[in-house]
């Protein structure tokens, strides 16, 4: 959407928009942008709240004010919580991984085979329910979580004779994070809210933890297109703080 806006503004089209991952704007310069502090997928916060959409679509529209940019704003206000029964700030049925001792930490492919165990049952009820995550890596589960578990615990190693490693490792990683939501949205009752279930995935389980442990890899990997991953793409502003666990 930067290059249309810039594309647009070439032929006297003013352009604004709306930026769900603020590191992506910022290199990208597009020619107004107002970011938001909202999850992926909700760049207007909470449904079915008009009053607060307006907010943002008004503060929005403010940007084409300005004459030239790049312009990024923030939005100052967090989205409201939902209407009451539409969405949970828990877990229905919460899913508890016990963390292991320290000396296995680095033995995240059991881990991880052992959270995908668990975790099963909730997926299949997801695939029932057509619910199912959307595989973008073009490799099952059981792959994705040992290319995560084989990168942190070899230090960054990517599979040799791979297509894009860097794209299938962020794919990877898509994929794991999607597997583990439609898991946990496939309980019964209200669904969680995206916060808790991603205060969920980034505190609690051992595939947040490896993509945490992945995240300083990343920074200083030699491959420029992993860099650049971990840069923008690979950790949610709010869920840095976890990085002090690791």
């Amino acid at each position: 959407m930067s290059a249309v806006g810039h594309y647009l503004e070439q032929h006297g089209i003013p352009t604004a928009g709306i930026s769900l991952v603020r590191e992506n704007t910022v290199a990208m310069r597009p020619p107004r942008a107002l970011w938001v502090p909202f999850p992926l997928g909700r760049p207007f916060g909470t449904p079915h709240a008009p009053d607060f959409q307006r907010e943002v679509l008004r503060a929005v529209l403010a940007l084409l004010a300005r004459p030239q940019g790049p312009v990024l704003e923030d939005f100052p206000d967090d989205a409201p919580a939902g209407p009451d029964g539409e969405e949970s700030d828990t877990l229905v049925c919460p899913v508890s991984f016990p963390a292991p001792p320290s000396q296995a930490l680095s033995d995240w492919h059991v881990r991880l085979a052992q959270e995908r165990a668990s975790l099963e049952p909730w997926y299949a009820l997801a695939e029932q329910k057509g619910q199912a995550a959307t595989g973008i890596a073009g490799m099952d589960i059981e792959a994705a979580m040992d290319l995560l578990a084989t990168f942190v615990s070899e230090d960054g190693r990517l599979p040799d004779g791979m297509d894009e490693p860097a794209r299938a490792l962020r794919n990877a990683a898509e994929d794991v994070r999607g597997w583990y939501a439609a898991a946990m949205t496939a309980q019964p009752g209200p669904k969680p809210n995206p916060a808790a279930l991603a205060d969920w995935f980034w505190g609690e389980t051992g595939a947040g933890a490896v993509l945490l442990a992945a995240y300083p890899i990343c920074l200083h990997h030699d491959d420029p297109m992993v860099r650049r991953i971990g840069e923008t793409q690979w950790l949610p502003r709010a869920q840095r703080h976890h990085l002090t666990k690791i």
